[in-house]
């Protein structure tokens, strides 16, 4: 992919199947940072914006939507989240803050690629700038399904052969940021959540900087 989207610095991104433990590591890793008294802000996407709460319910099959809809909701709801000026991820990253986010781009290009074409959904993204770290917790489809069969609140891509489509989605997701200035770390998603944590602190505890 040529022109390569901006780096930003001090940002930090989780992503994964349904599942796979991201929602859990932000938590995890809020923890750490509060108690070493280092500044930074834990998000999410979709986020809390009208627009974000208006994405959940479509995800929650409270409501529905075209999926190339879905798909301008999520770019619309990520440009939000990033650029505005009071509460953005950006505002947060001047202010010398270290940002952690449960899910960005990468999950709109394997979510939403599963009904709509991959390079469709790209192009929604592609101006967007990356993250300085991405983790990629691996679970296999397999694997979340028995995660999540439990949870009592369904989203409308828990299927697990939706899954499978998602996690190719993935992959081909990071195909086309892998020349980038981007930090990719591919971890176990099945190892135990405290490791995994300490595996990510490792790595990100010396910033921001």
């Amino acid at each position: 992919m040529k022109n390569q989207p901006e780096i930003l610095k001090n940002f930090i991104v989780l992503e994964g199947l349904d599942g796979s433990g991201t929602t859990t590591q932000l938590m995890l890793l809020e923890k750490m940072h509060i108690e070493n008294k280092i500044k930074h802000w834990c998000t999410f996407e979709p986020s809390d914006s009208t627009i974000g709460k208006h994405i959940r319910d479509i995800l929650r099959g409270r409501k529905e939507v075209e999926p190339v809809t879905l798909a301008l909701l999520f770019a619309a709801d990520r440009n939000e989240h990033l650029f505005n000026k009071k509460n953005g991820i950006i505002s947060h990253l001047s202010r010398g803050e270290k940002v952690l986010c449960d899910r960005y781009l990468f999950s709109s290009l394997a979510y939403q690629s599963v009904e709509c074409e991959f390079d469709y959904v790209l192009s929604l993204n592609k101006n967007f700038p990356l993250p300085e770290f991405l983790f990629f917790l691996d679970v296999s489809p397999e694997g979340c399904k028995k995660r999540i069969s439990a949870r009592a609140e369904k989203d409308i891509f828990d299927d697990p052969k939706i899954q499978e489509k998602i996690y190719e989605g993935y992959e081909r997701s990071f195909l086309v940021y892998k020349d980038s200035d981007m930090k990719f770390y591919r971890i176990d998603g099945t190892l135990d959540f405290q490791e995994i944590s300490r595996k990510i602190w490792s790595i990100i505890h010396p910033l921001p900087i």
